[in-house]
């Protein structure tokens, strides 16, 4: 008796399913061909099956990463009454955001593992997205304070963007392929001060030495032009970026100067 009970259970189940299965076929056929004999309505058709198979192929973090291909730190709001020195010890970094359309600074916290990460990597006048508890901020880290014995990082102070705001910024100078140098390869400048708004935020600066004409010497801050991209430059013009210098050339020996002892 039992086991003729869970035999019809399960007949039914499967009737049940197989019935939601056709009918849901049969809402599909008749959407699709109200919408394919209607050309207006034909495209939006096409556009709303297309959106559901890429909402459901795609992974949410890859839909996150079309909306924002910014640099993005988490950050958290502080609570004012936690001292610094206590945060720290709970293996946290305290920052500061400001602005100029902001009625006042916003304290934040930051997990140290992920800010020292990010500094690694980041300078100051670098421009990223700060994700405060799900709120994005576009800003510019505007100082990196660290400790001068441990070389920990203690605090980080942002600016948020405001479109056509004026903003004071740093971008850091590398240099790549020093090998290829025939020379002594000797860096002067690594970051150079500016002023822009936020669209014309520089990007970090590389430069190959490989690809400079033959027999450079020096290049100078002027022969970037950075003028040309929308920004006041800071830094003085005719400071040096690098200089190559000649190898030291070994003294040579005076043989007519040494005397041969007599025998």
């Amino acid at each position: 008796m039992a086991v003729l009970i869970m035999l019809s259970s399960s007949v039914g189940i499967s009737i049940l399913l197989y019935c939601s299965f056709k009918f849901s076929n049969f809402l599909l056929a008749t959407f699709t061909e109200k919408c394919y004999n209607n050309p207006s309505q034909k495209r939006n058709a096409e556009f709303v099956l297309l959106r559901t198979a890429r909402t459901a192929t795609l992974p949410e973090s890859m839909h996150q990463e079309e909306e924002f291909d910014m640099i993005t730190l988490k950050a958290e709001k502080r609570n004012p009454n936690v001292k610094a020195k206590k945060l720290r010890r709970e293996g946290y970094v305290t920052g500061i955001l400001s602005g100029k359309e902001m009625k006042e600074p916003v304290a934040l916290q930051f997990n140290g593992a992920e800010a020292a990460k990010f500094i690694k990597a980041n300078k100051e006048g670098t421009q990223i997205y700060l994700d405060i508890e799900g709120e994005k901020v576009d800003a510019l880290v505007k100082n990196i304070d660290y400790d001068p014995l441990s070389k920990k990082i203690l605090a980080l102070d942002f600016q948020a963007l405001v479109a056509g705001e004026v903003v004071a910024a740093t971008v850091p100078v590398t240099f790549v392929n020093e090998e290829v140098v025939q020379g002594v390869f000797e860096p002067e400048i690594t970051e150079i001060h500016y002023k822009a708004d936020p669209a014309h935020l520089l990007d970090p600066i590389e430069i190959d030495l490989a690809k400079l004409p033959q027999g450079t010497k020096t290049l100078y801050v002027k022969d970037l032009k950075l003028d040309e991209k929308g920004v006041t430059v800071t830094t003085t013009a005719d400071s040096q970026l690098f200089h190559i210098g000649e190898y030291a050339k070994a003294e040579e020996e005076d043989d007519d100067a040494e005397e041969t002892p007599a025998k």
